[in-house]
Order: C-alpha cells, then structure tokens, then sequence
C-alpha cells in the first residue's frame, strides 16, 4: 500500500513537472497562467499532503517492514509539501506587489521549485527502497 501511495504521489510530481506546468506557459499568457496556477497549487500541496499522510499512517499501521530511514523519507517529503504549502501565500503577495517584489517572489518561488524537486528525488528513492 505504502509502495502505491508514494508512485502515485510521484507520478503526480512529475506530472506536473513535465505535463501540466510547460503546458500552461505555452498555451495561455502569463496573467491567465498564473490565475491557473494560484487555483491549482493549493490543490496541488493538500493532495501530496494527504498521500503523504496516508502513505505515512499505511508504512505504521500495515508495513511493518519499513525502516526507520523509509519512514523518515516519508516525513520529510511530507514536511516539504506542507511547508511548501504554507508558502503559497507569501508566493502570491510577492508576485501581486510587482517589480518592487520581484527579487522576492523568485527567491520564494525558487525554493519552492527546490522542495518540490527534492521531494520527487526523495520519492524516487524511496521507491527504489521499498521495492
């Protein structure tokens, strides 16, 4: 079950990574994109939020051969999704505020890119451990 839960949320980063995020940039302009974007992301963390969660709860109650190291990447991949998460609003406010904000809003936005890529890294491993 944990296996599941973690390809799926996995499957769901890269989906987005590749698919759905340079699908947006080139077909819509920049203004539309980013109405898209701020209705997406949330739904985007809470749905890693709740794999994560119930991968995390399925690896204790049911797969009691998963390690400690396994059920920390677990946590941390969690941790940088809520985190990430939490970071939406400050995302936006930085990009509503314009060029006075730019600076900021990249710096936000890029440590956000970094979280999701690690969590994709940390998720691929875990795969690869658990199977």
């Amino acid at each position: 079950m944990v296996l599941v839960l973690i390809s799926v949320w996995v499957g769901v980063i890269i989906f987005f990574s590749s698919v759905i995020a340079p699908t947006i940039f080139s077909s819509v302009d920049e203004k539309n994109a980013g109405l898209f974007l701020r209705a997406f992301f949330p739904k985007y963390y809470i749905f890693g939020i709740v794999l994560g969660l119930l991968a995390f709860l399925s690896a204790i109650i049911l797969e009691s051969a998963l390690n400690t190291l396994e059920l920390s990447m677990i946590a941390i991949m969690l941790a940088m999704f809520v985190f990430s998460r939490v970071m939406i609003p400050a995302i936006n406010k930085a990009r509503d505020m314009g060029e006075s904000a730019k600076k900021k809003f990249n710096q936000l936005h890029l440590v956000s890119v970094i979280l999701n890529f690690t969590a994709l890294i940390v998720g691929l491993v875990l795969i690869y451990l658990i199977i």
